[in-house]
């Protein structure tokens, strides 16, 4: 019996951790992100740094699971933080510039501040080491 409910909790907690992302807006508030794309190219223009873009939607395993196994980490969150100015945007409750939509989630863009092209695209959800790589 004790087994049995320490098996529940542990199952419970698991399925609250996976959703806790599903939230683009609870994760922009954590991460501190911003979450409006010309407030975003505007801080980035001003500290002159590149703007780092990641676009989701609601519900989305893979956006989720980039958020969460990835993003989040310490070491990954210290590294993008110093190098560029942070975004994320929702496509299907936000107006995402059309040139940065995709038939697809999620998409991390790195957009130079000045002339808003896109200087590197990442495509889905990869494994750590490979989405590392591009940064």
């Amino acid at each position: 019996m004790k087994l049995r409910s320490i098996i529940m909790i542990l199952t419970c907690s698991l399925a609250l951790h996976a959703a806790f992302w599903d939230d683009y807006k609870i994760f922009a508030k954590y991460m501190h992100y911003e979450t409006d794309y010309n407030k975003a190219l505007l801080k980035a223009k001003k500290v002159n740094k590149p703007l780092f873009m990641v676009v989701v939607t609601s519900g989305c395993p893979f956006c989720e699971k980039l958020m969460d196994r990835i993003l989040t980490k310490d070491y990954v969150r210290e590294y993008i933080g110093k190098k560029y100015v942070t975004l994320i945007m929702n496509k299907e409750e936000q107006k995402v510039p059309k040139k940065y939509l995709r038939p697809f989630e999620p998409v991390t863009y790195i957009i130079d501040p000045q002339s808003e092209q896109i200087i590197d695209e990442l495509d889905g959800y990869m494994e750590e080491e490979h989405y590392l790589w591009h940064l």
